[in-house]
């Protein structure tokens, strides 16, 4: 969950507490400059109440909240100027319109999720993934779909994935995970009750976890292995069609699996097309530009 979000919903708060709230949500970045005394005092507040919020926001102190804050703002405000990634397209557009927001909303996806790559995050997660004997995907919805096709490419260099629909047999493999296994877990609010249980057994044992997720943080977040942050500018219900979240999941999968396929490019190039050949020997096409020289 945003920290914005945070703001405004804990219940918990005191009147000291909520007005240095309202305050942090009304100055948004400018903050930036404000000691933790300047900041309680235009809130009519304490510097102790300031200190309890954060705290309760799950930070150690106003200057951690500070940073945490003012990243997120910064990334809020960056991308998406000419897109609204709920709505990206309204009735009275014509066909023209409706397809270029579409794929403008595409290209500033893939922008935004490139800028929330940590690479010391996807260097340890692709260690991870080359390690692992066995590689687990959970989710649920469209991102199963995606980790799917994300299983087909990884099962042609090598790499064993496993995936299944059924809410049972994933809480079996999440229960029975050993020291082989590397789980991928994807959430996008963290809050999911049934993706918690999982991760709860994921990680008690000695398994390793990757954990793709929204901007914030989240039950989760904290204690994944390595945490990859996707696209997070959708509401949960008011959006045409989750088209930005989307396209997040499945350019994360693939840049997983590019990664672990560039480790070893010659090998995994050469036993990718071996074993197209193999399986589809026939295959041809009347299309000059698809066929094998």
């Amino acid at each position: 969950m945003l920290i914005k979000e945070n703001l405004r919903e804990l219940k918990t708060l005191s009147v000291s507490e909520q007005n240095v709230a309202n305050n942090i949500l009304s100055l948004g970045v400018e903050i930036k400059d404000m000691s933790i005394r300047e900041l309680a005092k235009i809130a009519y507040s304490s510097t102790s109440a300031v200190t309890r919020l954060c705290n309760k926001l799950g930070f150690k102190g106003y200057k951690d909240f500070k940073e945490a804050f003012l990243d997120e703002e910064k990334y809020l405000k960056g991308y998406f100027s000419k897109v609204d990634a709920n709505v990206p397209f309204n009735k009275d557009d014509n066909l023209a319109r409706v397809c270029n927001s579409v794929v403008h909303l595409y290209e500033e996806t893939s922008n935004d999720t490139l800028s929330l790559i940590d690479y010391q995050m996807l260097i340890h997660a692709i260690t991870l993934l080359v390690k692992a004997k066995n590689i687990h995907v959970i989710c649920i919805g469209v991102g199963l779909e995606f980790a799917k096709v994300f299983a087909d490419r990884m099962m042609r260099i090598g790499k064993k994935v496993i995936i299944s629909d059924n809410p049972n047999f994933q809480y079996y493999y999440a229960y029975h995970a050993c020291k082989d296994d590397c789980f991928i877990i994807v959430s996008y609010t963290g809050t999911t009750q049934r993706t918690k249980l999982y991760f709860e057994k994921i990680v008690s044992s000695p398994a390793s976890s990757i954990l793709i997720t929204s901007v914030g943080e989240n039950s989760l977040s904290k204690r994944a292995d390595v945490t990859l942050r996707m696209t997070t500018r959708e509401k949960l219900y008011s959006n045409i069609g989750s088209f930005s979240s989307s396209v997040s999941i499945m350019l994360i999968f693939d840049l997983l699996y590019s990664a672990v396929f560039h480790k070893d490019y010659e090998q995994n190039f050469n036993l990718k097309k071996q074993i197209s050949k193999d399986y589809e020997p026939y295959r041809v096409s009347s299309n000059e530009v698809m066929n094998e020289e």
